[in-house]
């Protein structure tokens, strides 16, 4: 739900049982990128505060498939905290937090599915490209689409950089390849995240 902005079906999610901890942090988690998603940063912010409560009650050792259950839910921690300081206005406290979630992406355990739902580089990029910064949201996506060729997020954000700098042709082809990996999806992107 959340990888597809589908924000009022998040909040409509029934709390988890008591006895899930790591899947309440991530219900936390969901709801706070919601609440920063509709632009009510306060709600947001007191999610975050409870995924890390949340986060601090999982047992030791805990693991999500080849993961340590707490790397995983750090992740979620700079991704909801970044989106947020982004949705503020404060891009740079955005960016760099989710340069940091990036590198905790990168040092998960490899496997399939990822131990992180999704490519935190698409978030990344669109905070950059919102600070007017798409040179760098251009080296974040074609290092996103080095990892995962032909991904249509990637692409949309690509092309989108590619265009915030005037490349028009090489914007083009992009979109090309973009259609072409999207011509199966059943959403609209206007973005590399929503």
């Amino acid at each position: 739900l959340v990888r597809f902005g589908r924000w009022e079906e998040v909040l409509r999610e029934p709390e988890p049982p008591a006895g899930l901890p790591f899947t309440r942090a991530v219900w936390h988690y969901a709801r706070g990128m919601a609440f920063a998603a509709q632009g009510r940063l306060d709600q947001a912010e007191t999610e975050r505060n409870r995924l890390l409560a949340a986060a601090e009650s999982l047992p030791d050792g805990l693991h999500v498939s080849l993961n340590e259950a707490a790397k995983v839910l750090r992740i979620a921690d700079k991704v909801l905290a970044g989106e947020a300081a982004a949705r503020r206005g404060d891009y740079d406290k955005g960016i760099g937090l989710l340069k940091e979630a990036v590198r905790l992406e990168d040092g998960l355990q490899y496997n399939e599915p990822p131990g992180w739902y999704y490519p935190v580089r698409h978030s990344l990029g669109a905070v950059l490209l919102a600070a007017g910064r798409s040179a760098e949201a251009e080296a974040i996506y074609r290092a996103d689409l080095k990892r995962n060729p032909e991904n249509g997020w990637a692409l949309m954000g690509l092309a989108q950089s590619l265009r915030a700098r005037q490349a028009t042709q090489e914007a083009e082809i992009v979109e090309a390849r973009f259609r072409q990996a999207w011509a199966c999806a059943e959403v609209s992107l206007t973005a590399s995240r929503f």
